[in-house]
């Protein structure tokens, strides 16, 4: 009986040594103490490798996500960036990973390639098969954007929107925020915009946003013929601007304005 259970606790340990032994997890490990190392050249070969002689392995998504990274963002290799999220995506749909591929590549597209309608396709399939993305709100962030860079001005005031709306402690909805209240001042849509510039006036916990803010409103108010309300919220501005000389001039125009009407 003590040798039966000797040879089971011989072959219970010699099946976990078996089960702990999974190259590509040593490898991938391996990859990221490299890649923390700055050994960049070496990190990457270890990378390829995994997705490469591994592409069974759990470790093969996240290995082609981090090739993905070091091509794009450390050689600045785009296409071969888009390469590696590609095929995570096409070859792990289901990864955890996905996502994270789809905003890298959704950037790639907008911010390198210039080509907007691209990456809001991109950023349209995370949200319609990863609702639960961790980060949505930059996703939704890059999608506004992306259709500011096509014209389609409804529907990026609709991301920019839904961003302030459902992640309104998020850094990106207060970048939104400025995005929007500017979108619509160049779309001549005065009163739209002095609504979220006075948004922003009243968030605002700065001195150089509550310029910004105010001097947003009194564009938005001359825009729309609201001479006397413009030169109030100028006025304001005399003591903080960065050029007062620039404002006295606007309140100067705008008073003689007021006089030929």
């Amino acid at each position: 009986m003590a040798g039966e259970w000797r040879i089971g606790l011989l072959c219970g340990a010699l099946l976990l040594a078996a089960a702990c032994a999974d190259p590509a997890r040593e490898r991938f490990e391996r990859a990221e103490k490299e890649l923390l190392s700055q050994k960049m050249e070496a990190a990457l070969a270890d990378y390829r490798t995994i997705a490469r002689d591994h592409p069974q392995s759990r470790y093969a998504p996240a290995a082609l996500l981090r090739q993905g990274d070091l091509y794009g963002g450390y050689y600045r290799n785009f296409p071969a960036a888009l390469e590696a999220y590609d095929s995570l995506v096409y070859n792990y749909p289901r990864a955890s990973e996905v996502p994270r591929a789809l905003l890298k590549t959704a950037e790639i597209h907008l911010l390198q390639y210039l080509d907007p309608a691209s990456a809001a396709t991109d950023l349209e399939r995370i949200r319609k098969e990863f609702p639960r993305f961790e980060r949505e709100d930059e996703a939704l962030f890059l999608l506004a954007r992306a259709y500011g860079a096509a014209g389609e001005d409804e529907r990026q005031a609709a991301a920019l929107s839904e961003l302030a709306e459902r992640f309104p402690k998020s850094n990106r909805a207060a970048e939104g925020r400025w995005m929007l209240a500017y979108a619509l001042l160049g779309q001549r849509r005065y009163a739209d915009a002095d609504r979220e510039f006075r948004k922003l006036l009243y968030l605002s916990t700065e001195r150089e946003s509550t310029v910004q803010a105010r001097w947003g409103i009194a564009q938005s108010l001359e825009g729309m013929g609201d001479l006397q309300g413009a030169i109030v919220q100028y006025e304001a501005l005399l003591g903080d601007a960065g050029d007062p000389a620039h404002v006295a001039e606007k309140i100067g125009r705008l008073k003689g304005r007021l006089r030929k009407q």
